[in-house]
């Protein structure tokens, strides 16, 4: 089972704010789009690291119904990311995951935060 993260940003993110995301956190990797550019999948060579499902909008209802007490206020979200990462990349994906949320001026939600499930 992987490690989910969610993360809820005011605007679209894509590529760039994901490059950049990188480049602060983690250097080293490298990126493909995947399911027909819906997937953004960050590599160390072989081994993927996180993958960053296509933002879609967010819908204040299912964000309080996911999230509960975690919710934002319904003002702040417009965009819901998924974002998975296997166990094993675990550290270096939660340092990637806090650039994008910082360079998104976001919210990012561990969906396991005391550990695998």
């Amino acid at each position: 089972m992987p490690h989910e993260y969610v993360l809820l940003t005011p605007r679209l993110i894509g590529l760039r704010e994901v490059a950049h995301a990188v480049a602060a956190a983690e250097p080293s990797l490298a990126y493909r789009m995947d399911a027909g550019g819906m997937q953004i999948v960050l590599l160390d060579g072989d081994a993927t690291v996180l993958t960053i499902v296509h933002p879609v909008p967010a819908r204040p209802v299912e964000v309080r119904r996911l999230l509960g007490e975690d919710a934002p206020p319904e003002a702040e979200p417009r965009w819901w990311v998924d974002l998975v990462a296997p166990w094993e990349a675990e550290e270096r994906a939660a340092r990637v995951v806090a650039a994008l949320t910082a360079v998104s001026d976001g919210t990012a939600r561990d969906l396991a935060p005391g550990g695998r499930g």
